[in-house]
């Protein structure tokens, strides 16, 4: 198989960034936009030592589960790119590569993973965070799929009704050529670099943030996370929680009305405030990298840890100071099962077994996925 050849395959599954894996000639083919069970034609457009990736296939034999995509912006875009697949299909892709990430990277046995737990979104309107681009004369637009050129919006079916909004009443201040983040719910909008601040309920809280701070961007499956997170959180003590990559305090708040005080720990220093006023008084805030805090004294031995770092998981420094905590039980909670698998394997060296896992699928029509992994050290690892 070289370059510019035009193979035909066989589509074996979906893998974590949305592309379908074939097998050709001994070697794995990256497709894109395509369904498991489908036979498609593609022209080979990168060929690496036992992998190559093609360019748009032509489908020869369609997946019953193939769908027309509901936006007419579908492909030009570059928001979404699983619209062509049925909901019920994304979900079961979603949870069949986050298990083979534990049996891959994270070296489980099938008889180490535990029953998933599989939450489902709305499929529409649930989006409530976006980065549009102000396009020259009003209105706003996304960058189209791999490039640079500005797509404009005139409204996004995934988005909720406030971001929806944005697009009709975008800003007239706004510069052209501008990329910014917008926060929006079910009614209302709010703007970087006009709003000061954005609001967010779930679970009965409401949480305040500028725009631009990271928040999740699906409200609507959120109340449910957290409650998988904060099922256990208490059963081994009440006195210390800790808060890992805590952001504006979204677990810190709930981990609050649990624990006589919580640690939060975040690099960046502009969310610190926001965090303390999420998570009320018997918060405590750093303002360190977790590198830098793992390089510290401890002195306060938590009872539970919330872990949310990003796409690129725990360094190894962090992976080796939460084992020497030994922390009765720990959520890891993630953006990419591919990382947070390779961290549950050091993780289980150190003495803890997963015992919950839960798929919270809170980007539909896109490969994205959120996971929870729930760990607890072995009564004998914490005797040591």
């Amino acid at each position: 198989m070289m370059r510019e050849d035009v193979i035909e395959v066989d589509i074996e599954k979906l893998i974590p960034g949305g592309d379908g894996l074939a097998r050709l000639d001994g070697m794995v083919v990256f497709i894109p936009g395509v369904l498991p069970g489908e036979t498609v034609k593609a022209r080979v457009v990168e060929r690496k030592k036992g992998w190559a990736k093609t360019g748009s296939p032509e489908i020869l034999k369609a997946s019953p589960d193939r769908q027309t995509p509901f936006c007419p912006l579908f492909g030009r875009c570059g928001g979404c790119s699983w619209q062509h697949i049925a909901y019920s299909t994304q979900l079961e892709s979603k949870a069949a590569f986050s298990r083979e990430a534990l049996l891959r990277q994270g070296g489980f046995s099938e008889g180490d993973i535990p029953e998933f737990r599989v939450t489902s979104s709305r499929p529409e309107g649930y989006r409530s965070r976006i980065r549009p681009i102000i396009l020259p004369g009003g209105g706003a637009g996304f960058h189209s799929a791999g490039s640079d050129q500005a797509v404009p919006v005139p409204s996004c079916p995934v988005a909720s009704a406030g971001v929806n909004r944005f697009f009709t009443e975008t800003p007239p201040a706004l510069e052209s050529g501008t990329q910014l983040f917008v926060f929006g719910d079910e009614k209302n909008f709010w703007t970087e670099g006009i709003d000061g601040e954005a609001r967010a309920e779930v679970a009965g809280k409401t949480f305040r943030f500028p725009p631009e701070s990271f928040f999740q961007s699906n409200l609507l499956p959120l109340a449910e996370l957290i409650e998988f997170v904060m099922e256990d959180a208490d059963h081994n003590g009440r006195a210390c929680a800790m808060d890992l990559y805590g952001g504006v305090g979204l677990f810190g708040a709930f981990l609050a009305d649990r624990f006589d005080r919580v640690i939060g720990v975040d690099r960046d220093r502009k969310s610190g405030d926001w965090w303390k006023l999420n998570v009320g008084p018997n918060g405590t805030f750093h303002p360190l990298s977790l590198e830098n805090w793992a390089g510290r004294r401890i002195s306060n031995k938590p009872d539970f840890i919330v872990i949310d770092p990003p796409r690129t998981g725990l360094s190894p420094s962090v992976r080796r100071v939460i084992a020497r905590l030994k922390v009765p039980e720990i959520a890891y909670v993630s953006c990419n099962p591919v990382t947070q698998a390779r961290d549950l394997k050091d993780l289980r060296d150190a003495g803890y077994k997963l015992v919950r896992y839960g798929v919270f699928d809170l980007y539909p029509q896109t490969p994205h996925v959120e996971t929870v992994a729930m760990l607890r050290m072995t009564q004998e690892r914490l005797m040591t």
